[in-house]
């Protein structure tokens, strides 16, 4: 563990410097990145042989109670603006771009809120004319964020009231996918006292009550306290120095005073909480949330995350091969690292008469980890399955757009390949080691009721 130990604070410290190029050779694309203003990055990802691109802005803001009125923001911005007063003036815009499309998404990653706004294209090269189809693309989006479509300086109210019902239907959604729900409602009650325990999209009450005064309050404070990560990811022929600049100008008028939030690690559980809930479907659902003894996102990260990986994140995995399959407890078993809070997740499916016996099976199967029940087989089964996926980010730019992304809370910005070196470096002891950290936080099951005919998945 040494070397990578070694490994990852060289690259973190270079991560804090005014700007980072790194070369990775194996999967041939170039990462830089540069402060370009006050809790503002700028990362681009330059990739041999893509045929598209993708730009993306990404907000970053602490997890509040106004969770909905922030979720709200990505949506209604992708409405309208000045220049384009009307979804059919968008449209026919993105039309003109050879067809390019916007999207949004909502996540959460640790205590902070991110809200991204994307527009993806064809690549340059294959636009007539020698036309600048990237840079055209980022300069629509700017203008969607930075100059929306105002009426007596607030967002307009049939556009509002538009965005809260699909948002809510949105959220509705996933309350009716019980797994979903399963999942949202352990995170809810282990993080009770957490900002974490905050739903990334708040509630359906507090959409329904959005009123545009506080949807436009709620934009212009999102512009000027979030972290702002600019990320283009693209063929290497493709100019980004005009796409800085002419963020920068449509920026420059933004008053700035980012605020910064520090997720709350819990390194152990004092006790266990278990809460049942009932509902009308044929499959329980049994989640299990468990603290992984973690001081920091980086505090001892390649161990534990393979060994979550060897207790449930793959086919081959103690859950998996014998909770489901050899003792047929579970319709699915898995479980899951949020290296962003420090806890993991252990999500099942199960016949409701069999919550204790699939309980006390997940648990034991823990035991067996932390007394070194696994064999070297198995730790490479886990390197082995990391390393395919981490290595797939390089399949496309809205994947890198993602990778990338999703390091913006520390603006630590490192190649897949910096990760799959460091679980190389991983050994049996230190799984166990891992292991022994782990304590069970929460345990949260949703019963099944006979009402339904069919068991939902």
């Amino acid at each position: 563990m040494k070397k990578s130990k070694k490994l990852w604070k060289y690259l973190v410290k270079c991560g804090k410097i005014k700007g980072i190029n790194l070369r990775s050779d194996s999967l041939k694309y170039t990462f830089d990145f540069k402060e370009i203003g006050e809790s503002v990055d700028f990362c681009t990802v330059k990739a041999e042989g893509f045929k598209t691109a993708c730009a993306s802005l990404s907000f970053m803001i602490p997890l509040s109670e106004d969770a909905s009125l922030f979720a709200l923001i990505p949506n209604i911005l992708t409405r309208s603006s000045m220049e384009y007063p009307t979804l059919t003036h968008l449209e026919k815009k993105l039309a003109t771009l050879y067809g390019a499309e916007i999207g949004v998404d909502v996540s959460k990653i640790g205590e902070n809120q991110v809200l991204k706004l994307a527009i993806c294209c064809i690549d340059d090269r294959f636009a007539l004319d020698d036309e600048n189809i990237v840079e055209e693309c980022c300069k629509v989006l700017f203008e969607l964020v930075y100059k929306p479509k105002f009426s007596e300086g607030m967002f307009l109210e049939d556009e509002v009231e538009s965005e809260k019902r699909l948002l809510a239907e949105q959220l509705g959604a996933e309350i009716s996918d019980k797994r979903v729900y399963a999942k949202n409602r352990l995170e809810e009650i282990m993080c009770a006292d957490e900002l974490y325990g905050i739903n990334r999209l708040g509630t359906i009450d507090a959409i329904n009550a959005v009123t545009k005064e506080e949807l436009t309050k709620a934009y212009k404070k999102l512009l000027k306290e979030a972290k702002v990560l600019l990320s283009v990811s693209a063929n290497g022929s493709v100019e980004t120095e005009g796409i800085k600049k002419l963020f920068l100008e449509y920026a420059e008028n933004t008053e700035r005073t980012p605020v910064k939030n520090e997720t709350l690690y819990v390194e152990s559980a004092e006790d266990v909480t278990y809460v049942k809930e009932t509902a009308p479907v044929k499959q329980g659902k049994l989640v299990m949330g468990f603290r992984l003894g973690m001081k920091d996102r980086n505090d001892d990260y390649a161990a534990k995350r393979i060994m979550s990986d060897v207790f449930g994140g793959n086919p081959n995995s103690k859950l998996f091969k014998v909770v489901r399959e050899e003792m047929s407890l579970c319709y699915y078993c898995s479980s899951r690292m949020l290296r962003a809070k420090g806890i993991m997740l252990v999500q099942s499916g199960i016949e409701s008469f069999n919550e204790e016996k699939a309980k006390n099976a997940i648990l034991d199967q823990l035991e067996e980890i932390k007394k070194g029940n696994f064999t070297e087989e198995d730790l490479d089964a886990s390197k082995k399955f990391l390393e395919d996926a981490f290595k797939s980010v390089s399949d496309s730019p809205e994947a890198l757009d993602s990778w990338f992304t999703t390091q913006i809370e520390h603006s630590e910005y490192l190649y897949p390949e910096d990760y799959i070196n460091m679980f190389k470096d991983v050994t049996k002891e230190d799984v166990i080691r891992a292991a022994n950290d782990v304590t069970l936080d929460t345990v949260f099951m949703l019963e099944g009721t006979e009402d339904e005919e069919e068991a939902c998945e």
